[in-house]
């Protein structure tokens, strides 16, 4: 019996060289990894952008971008930016203003000035919602912005628990009104040597003279700006005398406060205070001459 005659062995085909219906070769398989997507472009610093493309980008901004932009439009003191500040306080508002944003904000705004500034500011303060750094930072501003508070807000802010208010509102007092004299009489006693001292200084620019004693004593220990000028606003008000002089001669040691001292001295209409003005310039000459 014949054998069946044996079938050809099929021959093994590589997937590779396999043609697709049109004759292609099918595609090679590949590890190849995904490309990465392109990065985007770094938007440009705050301080690179134009005044328009700044306040553009100022009203959405989230917390980390907005604290330098805020610092930009206060540092270019920016007057277009005041009404997206006063936005930006109002949204904060809804959440309880703390934290650093309300803190930027008001400082620019102190910055920047102008009566818009200076009414946000004022309406903030006069809401009686503020604490900690934001209460102080907008009490600084309203310094800056020489902000005429209502005798209520003042009376409710040399009150607070907080030293730093306190201490800022006293700065704040403008005008000579029995009950704020009254406050400030009382915090001449206060724990804390700064409110104190700010008290001082506070009635001093009011030409009272129940400080004119402690404004020689500051003016010699630890002279500054603001207890030269107080000091000079006692003097103005009730007369020039030695011990309110020689503290101011030696204020006039310190560089930075020699033109405030001259500029004390130029504004009393006293024989004494006129030599030691001329004094002073002579003895700058000198130095300038010797150098």
């Amino acid at each position: 019996m014949a054998g069946r005659a044996r079938k050809p062995k099929a021959e093994m085909v590589d997937p590779r060289n396999q043609m697709d219906l049109f004759g292609a070769p099918a595609p090679a398989a590949t590890n190849a990894p995904t490309p990465l997507r392109p990065r985007p472009p770094a938007e440009p610093a705050p301080a690179d952008l134009d005044d328009s493309a700044l306040l553009a980008r100022l009203p959405d901004a989230g917390l980390s971008k907005a604290l330098p932009l805020i610092a930009e439009v206060g540092r270019r003191r920016l007057a277009g930016a005041v009404p997206l500040l006063g936005v930006r306080l109002k949204r904060l508002a809804g959440y309880g203003l703390t934290g650093r944003e309300p803190v930027a904000v008001l400082e620019a705004l102190a910055a920047i000035g102008g009566p818009q500034a200076t009414a946000i500011v004022a309406g903030l303060l006069g809401g009686g919602v503020l604490a900690g750094p934001v209460q102080v930072a907008a009490l600084a501003a309203a310094v800056r912005l020489e902000v005429a508070l209502d005798r209520k807000v003042l009376l409710r802010l040399l009150g607070t628990d907080d030293a730093a208010a306190r201490a800022a509102a006293c700065r704040c007092v403008r005008q000579a009104e029995f009950p704020v004299i009254d406050a400030l009489e009382k915090l001449r006693a206060d724990p804390d040597r700064t409110v104190a001292a700010g008290a001082v200084c506070a009635l001093g620019r009011l030409g009272r003279p129940t400080v004119r004693a402690d404004l020689a004593q500051l003016v010699t220990a630890a002279p500054t700006r603001e207890t030269v000028a107080a000091l000079a606003s006692v003097m103005d008000h009730v007369g020039v005398d030695g011990d309110g002089l020689v503290a101011l001669r030696r204020a006039a040691r310190h560089a930075d406060l020699r033109d405030a001292v001259l500029e004390a001295l130029d504004g009393f209409d006293d024989a004494q205070a006129t030599a030691m003005a001329a004094k002073l310039r002579q003895q700058a000459a000198d130095h300038v001459a010797a150098a």
